[in-house]
């Protein structure tokens, strides 16, 4: 495939033959012999220089449209959020009030069928909730992060599961975050919690993508405090 740049030469080089071709019409070999050729439906007639110049502007406007295209190209690349997740101290008082004694451990945080674990963002490709980890990785991290800052997390306590229903977002205005998550335990059949966390967009694909990815941390600190508050949420540790 030809270069953008490569396309532009050939253009320029086209635009000064076409300048010096006849106005009349004439075959390849007569007329000016200076004529560039414009070779039409298969035929080697040159067109008028009218019909040349019709020519360039729609050879600019590809030109340009490939341009486009190729910056779409460049920008489709997936945005990650780098800022690492960090345990809320209320989530942190909630927990250690309605568990203590009592410790528990995170089994699994897993998907519903026809949940997308890496959904798309505008032209920006798909959303990285963080290096490395999926939006259901990086929730099951989250909560057992709050369960340690609150001293109530054991390996060998009642194991809660956590299944991820719904995980979607709004990149336009009013932009959010919607996660719904079911939880339950050995002890417990649990129950369903849900978020909508809204955040701050921007004009440009690049900044509301970035704060799509920026955001998915704080909507999931809401999604784990919905979780700890829950008046069902003593009954998962077991008796």
């Amino acid at each position: 495939m030809e270069s953008v740049d490569r396309k532009l030469r050939i253009a320029a080089l086209q635009a000064s033959a076409y300048e010096e071709c006849s106005v009349a019409p004439s075959k390849v070999g007569l007329g000016n012999p200076g004529c560039y050729p414009f070779i039409v439906a298969g035929t080697h007639t040159v067109e008028p220089l009218t019909h040349a110049k019709g020519y360039m502007n729609q050879s600019r406007i590809a030109l340009v449209a490939t341009i486009l295209a190729s910056g779409i190209v460049l920008t489709g690349c997936e945005t990650t959020n780098s800022i690492p997740y960090k345990a809320s101290a209320a989530n942190v008082i909630a927990i250690q009030q309605s568990l203590q004694p009592k410790k528990v451990s995170v089994a699994e945080v897993g998907l519903a069928p026809g949940v997308d674990e890496s959904p798309l963002c505008r032209l920006n490709g798909p959303v990285k909730v963080a290096p490395g980890k999926t939006p259901s990785q990086y929730i099951k991290d989250a909560f057992q992060e709050e369960l340690l800052m609150a001293q109530a997390y054991d390996v060998k306590g009642a194991p809660i599961d956590g299944r991820i229903e719904e995980l979607s977002f709004s990149s336009v205005s009013p932009a959010y975050w919607q996660i719904t998550m079911a939880v339950k335990s050995t002890a417990d059949k649990g129950y369903k919690v849900s978020v909508k966390y809204p955040f701050d967009t921007s004009w440009t694909a690049a900044g509301a993508c970035k704060n799509v990815a920026d955001a998915f941390g704080p909507a999931v600190q809401e999604l784990l405090k919905q979780v700890v508050t829950n008046p069902q949420f003593p009954a998962l540790a077991g008796k």
